[in-house]
């Protein structure tokens, strides 16, 4: 019985001490209000994936810029401040090559100048579905703000370089439908091999000509042909899923001639999207809405134009199948550009093919802008508008909206900043006054303090007209940070007990 005793009270005391050290030796600022509010840091380094040029379009190039909140002072001369921006070449498998096989030795290309347009062509050779992909890794103050985007010729941003991940959704239309090529690019930019899963979802179904797992070896892009599986599809969606790794993936479709367009990545499954980007098109858009899960969806849409929020199908919910892509032609908005918001009683994927040159564009569910939002590539050419769709679909939300010219010393916009005001429930089309000069340009779009969130896609249109004239890209604007909140820490004794 002493002997229990004993070791009760000497667990007492050992927990007494424990409990004494922690309190002396916790951080001065741990009271209530320092573990309420989560510190923020600036981003220091940031590390981007560019698919490869379409099959027969060459060589890819990529526009960037880091618009850092620093970047004036970075512009006289502190390289070692502005840090850099390295883009690598990044080969695209052979069928039967290992990674060094397909390996290359092309040098990388750095870019250290924040706050300017960057226009470079990716090193390398060309694979066999086309030129090679790249990576690019940004340090310093190069990583604050920092975009990058694949642009062709004009130095108009097709796509996104984007993160790499275990999990993505693309949605887009079927091989019937106007797109019988389809290429998917995973690529790996890491030092292990990645083992990616692709679940196919059709109009009619989920789709098995993917069953096996595609390796991709580290510091290799691989190139699937998706269109043999895929046949007389009116609509489609990919799932991308690693097993193990992470990869970045893309999605172009074409139109069998060589033109085509990119699908942007999707947001994940959920009850409620938000998808901006619709502009005034001679005919109707069309949705896909895609339902990974095992129920049917039923779904309502509704339009916000500048006149104010419009239901589409009037009030009767539109049905989606479960474990399938279901194609909506969308209701006329007449001359009005729009943006959607879909709520289900079930989790969906959506997008949306705005017709327009070629196959059209195409347009996605998104996250609101936060921060800041940064387009690299814009084209200055004539015959072209160039501009924005903002949508607030909750509360009105005011941004600043400015366009910085490729060469612009420490990023000194090319014209002043103009301010615009979205109402709640309302969508506007904002076209931007190009620089003077000729050259591509970044456009940056800033949401003010106390805004609603704020859906943003950039648009380039061909022709007479302004942003009234037929699409010839669309660009899901993505929010590019200079600083990112930790979540909050507070004190707990569980970090030192047993």
């Amino acid at each position: 019985m002493k002997r229990r005793l004993a070791l009760f009270c000497g667990v007492l005391l050992a927990i007494a001490v424990v409990a004494v050290i922690a309190w002396r030796t916790q951080p001065a600022a741990s009271g209530p209000a320092a573990q309420a509010a989560g510190r923020t840091i600036a981003v220091t380094s940031v590390t981007r994936s560019c698919p490869p040029a379409p099959p027969g379009t060459g060589s890819a190039h990529v526009a960037m810029i880091a618009m850092s909140s620093q970047t004036g002072s970075a512009a006289g001369g502190n390289a070692a401040a502005a840090g850099s921006a390295l883009l690598s070449a990044i080969p695209v498998a052979a069928a039967g090559a290992s990674a060094a096989e397909g390996a290359t030795a092309a040098q990388p290309v750095t870019v250290s100048v924040p706050g300017t347009v960057t226009t470079v062509k990716v090193p390398g050779e060309a694979g066999a579905s086309g030129a090679g992909g790249a990576a690019v890794a940004a340090t310093g103050q190069m990583a604050e703000g920092f975009e990058a985007e694949q642009v062709n010729s004009a130095g108009m941003g097709l796509v996104s370089c984007t993160h790499s991940g275990s999990d993505m959704w693309f949605v887009g239309t079927g091989a019937s439908e106007g797109a019988p090529d389809i290429w998917l690019y995973l690529m790996n930019t890491g030092a292990i091999g990645a083992s990616a899963n692709v679940t196919i979802l059709t109009d009619t179904g989920q789709q098995n000509g993917l069953n096996n797992a595609i390796t991709v070896a580290p510091h290799q892009v691989v190139a699937e042909n998706i269109a043999p599986f895929v046949r007389g599809s009116q609509a489609l969606a990919l799932h991308v899923q690693t097993s193990s790794g992470q990869v970045a993936a893309s999605v172009w479709e074409g139109d069998g001639t060589g033109k085509g367009a990119w699908l942007p990545q999707a947001a994940a499954p959920s009850t409620t999207l938000v998808i901006p980007g619709l502009t005034v098109a001679r005919s109707a858009a069309r949705l896909f809405v895609t339902v990974p899960g095992s129920t049917d969806a039923r779904l309502k849409v509704v339009a916000y134009t500048p006149a104010g929020a419009f239901p589409q199908f009037s009030t009767t919910p539109v049905d989606a199948s479960a474990t399938a892509t279901t194609p909506v032609t969308l209701s006329s908005l007449g001359a009005s550009a729009a943006g959607l918001k879909l709520t289900s009683n079930v989790p969906i994927v959506a997008g949306v093919l705005v017709p327009g040159a070629g196959i059209g564009s195409f347009t996605t569910a998104t996250t609101p802008v936060t921060e800041q939002g940064v387009v690299a590539g814009n084209p200055s050419g004539r015959g072209l508008t160039v501009g924005l769709l903002l949508t607030a679909p909750a509360s009105a939300a005011q941004a600043s909206i400015t366009v910085v010219a490729a060469g612009a010393a420490g990023g000194a916009p090319a014209s002043t900043a103009q301010t615009v005001t979205v109402l709640a429930g309302h969508t506007i089309a904002v076209a931007v006054t190009r620089p003077p000069g000729g050259e591509p340009f970044a456009i940056v779009l800033t949401p003010q303090a106390g805004s609603g969130p704020l859906y943003a896609v950039r648009v380039v249109t061909t022709g007479t007209g302004g942003l009234s004239a037929p699409a010839a890209s669309l660009l899901p604007v993505t929010s590019a940070l200079t600083v990112i909140t930790l979540p909050p820490v507070k004190s707990a004794y569980t970090a030192v007990l047993p």
